[in-house]
């Protein structure tokens, strides 16, 4: 059988020429944003610039070069293929091989074909067992006629002088490339290769950093020619400015009646920083707007990530950069799981499920919005890792309330810093509260030559809050706190555990529904933003109210409360929720009072077992008992720096016996994945079995995965049918893999959408959340 023309796509049609030729123009773009990235890894690894440019343009050249075959053009045109496999980027391998099979990069004396590895998985998740059972396809392919290879080959090398390829010279089609059995290439020489370069550490970066450069390049290529995009139709780093940063701010507070005056001394002196930044400023006090004057001056064609540790607050903060970047320049990302295309029907490209899963999932915009988990997965290899992985070299990254993590999970933190200082990645670390020894752990992977440290002495003696020290539990104050609901006070309590904050909650049933709310991580997605519009309004309210919650409130929720009671938490929590009570000092407007009233009773003993360390506890109500009676509870923000480094010492840390303990293993954690399950640069699957042989029992509660209810199920499944997968997320509840695990029913997916999503029967209502048994409630 012939063809006429070779197609590349269908609906609209395409062919493989032009397609070829898009992608190369995109291309040409691509290395401009990628030129760090490309620079870096060629000094790193003493590798020739100039060639490593011409190997790319190679690849994407390539890529659908096994479009060329009976089999595939059969498929574009919807005939049959009479139970054959067909595979395009497994018959575009003999291309690539035989272009570089001769000159090709050498690691320890082992040859490693980072071009042919990143066509081979341009359409699948790579890993040990790629395209098995493809081998009579492999054997048996069949090439286009040499009208249509010579054509193809003529648009290549036109392409190449048009971009300046380095000592191009001109290629053409040889009949050689046909005996090349693709499936032998790529077992017994591209596979077995990197089987052998995984097992010496010093190779480790190499193998991994080559992939990912190749694979990047290739997709954004790729990808933004299959979106039939024009060049002004997409940006990799933002525009914007301080003086559009600072317009927008103008406009923003005018719509609240309120005049920008100018910005803190602290703020500026953060955005003239030119290299890594640490603000050190209270919470409610502008660092936020710092870190966007940093992120937006001086910047070098690099993404912005803004990074922080909880779903909730990067629903909060993504709000927030819109209203700066603007709605299409910005993206989000908080799934632990990825969507991936099944390519089974690769050829019906569905551009809205590929270009909603890149943009909103892997990095994509120029400014992202994402829980800092999504970018320590990508050093796990975890779903789109290329891409959320290489966004990440050469980028402007802020990592919000660093304090605020496990030494498990800075640990992971630590590496991941580690890995992109390298390359022209510049960090803003802000967190009120970061201790000195945790602040040393830092500076062993960012050198404090190497930062600016942001203070502001003003803001050391401003005092916002009056503090009392309670005994017993929160129950003893019931009266209380009912009191000042009547003289319409609004009131804060925030619990360690949701068997607390439930139990508290039951407790007030006298309390009108209008006039109380539960606000925990047990909630979908849809019941949560109905919360938070709540506790952003609640300042606007005439009567008083209560807001019932966790620590869920501890992270960049912009909400203002008159009275706060909290159980007993370390001093960095303890100082996180301070920032919910009085946040902007303007409490006289509100009640006459000049200091919000804070009350601190004692942790529930299901909170010292679960979740706190039960010295950090001890520590904190210690050293906060001292100062409240020497001061007569008038604490100001210089007091909460000293008690955090009198609770976070070296001591005490050694005494809890864990906190060094898992900050170690989290360290270490990424190198062990690399080694023994992704072998570099094989991605990892979110399967149960993978996980926990990767990360010990002790560790599985860090994991959370995307979940609905099983009372949702078939309204979740329509939405799939019917492509409607932004409101998917509306369904959607964090829950710790461990115990998902336990109540799991079934998984989602169909033929166009797959989606590491476990639906899970459990209880459910909309004041409540989740009941789970008791004792995986105690836990969370």
């Amino acid at each position: 059988m012939t063809f006429d023309k070779i197609l590349a796509k269908s609906d609209p049609e395409q062919e493989l020429t032009d397609h070829t030729a898009d992608c190369l123009k995109w291309f040409g773009r691509v290395l401009i944003w990628k030129q760090q990235l490309i620079r870096g890894v060629c000094e790193k690894h003493k590798l020739d610039y100039d060639f490593i440019i011409k190997r790319l343009f190679l690849t994407v050249a390539f890529h659908d070069a096994g479009k060329n075959n009976l089999l595939f053009q059969l498929k574009v045109r919807g005939l049959p293929l009479n139970g054959s496999h067909e595979s395009h980027p497994l018959a575009s391998i003999p291309f690539i091989y035989y272009f570089t099979q001769h000159d090709c990069i050498t690691i320890r004396g082992l040859k490693y074909y980072p071009e042919a590895l990143a066509i081979l998985s341009h359409h699948s998740k790579l890993h040990p067992d790629i395209y098995e059972g493809y081998q009579n396809f492999a054997k048996n392919i069949q090439y286009a006629e040499r009208k249509h290879l010579d054509a193809f080959f003529d648009r290549i090398n036109q392409c190449a002088v048009e971009l300046g390829i380095p000592n191009w010279e001109s290629i053409g089609y040889d009949d050689i490339i046909a005996q090349i059995n693709p499936f032998e290439v790529v077992r017994k020489t591209l596979l077995l290769n990197v089987n052998r370069l995984t097992d010496n550490p010093a190779s480790t970066a190499m193998v991994r950093e080559l992939f990912m450069l190749f694979k990047s390049v290739l997709h954004y290529s790729d990808w933004l020619a299959s979106a039939r995009k024009e060049e002004h139709e997409y940006s990799y780093s933002s525009s914007e400015t301080v003086e559009s940063v600072t317009q927008t701010m103008i406009a923003q507070l005018s719509q609240k009646k309120r005049v920008f005056e100018k910005w803190e001394g602290f703020q500026i002196r953060t955005s003239e920083a030119k290299q890594h930044v640490f603000v050190q400023i209270p919470t409610g006090q502008g660092k936020t707007e710092a870190s966007l004057l940093w992120a937006v001056n001086q910047n070098q064609g690099q993404k912005i990530i803004y990074l922080l540790p909880t779903m909730v607050t990067t629903n909060k903060m993504y709000s927030r950069m819109k209203a700066f970047f603007g709605k299409h320049q910005t993206g989000l990302s908080h799934s632990t799981a990825k969507y991936v295309i099944n390519e089974a029907n690769d050829h019906k490209e569905l551009e809205d499920l590929r270009f909603y899963d890149l943009y909103d999932k892997s990095f994509f915009r120029p400014v992202t919005v994402a829980t800092v988990d999504q970018l320590i997965y990508s050093f796990f290899n975890w779903g789109y890792w290329v891409l959320t992985g290489s966004a990440a070299y050469n980028a402007k990254i802020i990592i919000d309330e660093i304090h605020i993590y496990d030494g498990y999970t800075f640990g992971l933190i630590l590496t991941t810093l580690k890995h992109l200082a390298p390359y022209n990645t510049q960090f803003a670390v802000m967190s009120a509260s970061l201790p000195e020894i945790l602040k040393e752990e830092i500076e062993k992977v960012l050198p404090s030559n190497t930062y600016e440290i942001i203070q502001e002495k003003a803001f050391d003696e401003k005092q916002r809050h009056t503090l009392s020290i309670l005994d017993g539990n929160v129950e003893i104050y019931l009266e209380e706190i009912l009191n000042s609901l009547e003289i319409k006070k609004k009131v804060l309590i925030v619990c360690n555990t949701i068997k607390e904050a439930r139990k508290v909650f039951d407790l007030l049933d006298e309390v009108p529904d209008s006039q109380k709310m539960l606000y925990h991580s047990q909630f979908i997605l849809r019941d949560k933003k109905y919360k938070e519009n709540i506790l952003d309004a609640i300042p606007n309210f005439e009567d008083g109210f209560i807001a019932i919650c966790t620590q869920i409130v501890e992270v960049s929720l912009d909400i203002d409360f008159d009275v706060l009671y909290s159980e007993n938490a370390p001093i960095d929590a303890f100082i996180q929720r301070l920032g919910r009570v009085n946040r902007k000092g303007e409490i006289v407007q509100r009640t006459g009072e000049k200091f919000a009233q804070v009350f601190i009773y004692q942790e529930s003993e299901v909170s010292r077992k679960w979740i706190y360390s039960p010295i950090l506890l001890d520590e904190t109500r210690r050293f906060l008992s001292e100062f409240v009676g020497s001061k007569n509870g008038n604490l100001k923000e210089r007091d909460y720096k000293t008690i955090v480094n009198l609770v976070y010492t070296r001591q005490n840390l050694e005494v809890d016996g864990e906190y060094y303990k898992d900050l170690k293993e989290g360290k270490e954690l990424i190198a062990k994945i690399w080694k023994d399950v992704v072998k570099n640069i094989y991605t990892l699957s979110a399967d149960q079995k993978i996980l926990e042989s990767v990360i010990s029992s002790r560790k599985i509660r860090y994991i959370t995965v995307d979940c609905i209810l099983n009372r949702d199920f078939s309204e979740v499944y329509q939405l799939i049918e019917n492509k409607k997968f932004d409101r998917i997320n509306e369904f959607i509840v964090k829950v710790p893999f461990h115990i998902a695990k336990k109540y799991l029913v079934r998984n989602m997916q169909n033929d166009f959408f797959k989606r590491d999503l476990y639906c899970l029967d459990v209880q459910y209502d909309e004041i409540r959340g989740i009941t789970f048994v008791q004792d995986d409630l105690n836990s969370m």
